[in-house]
């Protein structure tokens, strides 16, 4: 549920609760980009969000949790997107291209805390999910899941060559994983839109079949 329809029937008090909340994580989100996870601490929070650190302490109880919390919300944010622009897609050649162009864009959006995830685990290039707190695992296999199905049903229209579709799944999750753990320490050299082009053409022109 978006921030709006958290706050629908709040009192002023709960509603002002929320946005300090809010604000909280977003400082926490700017820290943790500028300084990585072990290099942040809860009072540069707190100077970051103009808050006293036992404010912050009210609402979080210490960097670990403000950590899983931006985390949490970026995982969600993403989700959010991926079933708008990726599920809903009757074409699965316009899906897997619409999810490459959502995972490139949201990393480049967020890409300081991408740098802060990679660096805070190790094989986090990988596999993502190694990463994510036990509560966001359940998002992470809807996402395997819903991928595979788009892999699965351009097998079947004919779109993609006959691979297992869960390893294309798999492989895609772990060449991009690779790329963005690259760029997240490496200033691309390309533009967003440059990336996207040639991930596409790299991954799914290789999978279409020549008759299609």
């Amino acid at each position: 549920m978006d921030e709006a329809g958290n706050a629908a029937g709040l009192t002023r008090k709960e509603r002002e609760r929320l946005a300090h909340r809010q604000e909280i994580l977003e400082a926490a989100e700017r820290v943790f980009a500028r300084n990585g996870y072990h290099g942040s601490t809860v009072e540069q929070i707190a100077q970051e969000a103009e808050f006293a650190v036992g404010t912050i302490y009210n609402f979080f109880r210490g960097k670990e949790e403000l950590y899983e919390e931006v985390l949490a919300g970026l995982a969600e944010e993403f989700m959010g997107a991926f079933r708008e622009q990726v599920v809903s897609q009757e074409d699965p050649v316009a899906a897997i291209g619409a999810l490459i162009e959502l995972r490139l864009t949201m990393f480049e959006k967020h890409r300081g805390f991408a740098r802060a995830f990679f660096e805070s685990m190790m094989g986090g290039h990988v596999d993502v999910a190694m990463g994510l707190p036990e509560r966001m695992q359940s998002l992470y296999q809807e996402g395997v899941k819903a991928v595979t199905g788009i892999f699965e049903r351009g097998i079947r229209t004919g779109r993609f060559v006959d691979v297992d579709p869960l390893y294309l799944t798999l492989c895609l999750h772990g060449v991009m994983n690779a790329f963005l753990a690259y760029w997240s320490r490496v200033e691309p050299e390309e533009s967003l839109e440059a990336r996207v082009v040639k991930f596409k053409e790299m991954f799914i022109g290789r999978l279409l079949r020549g008759d299609a």
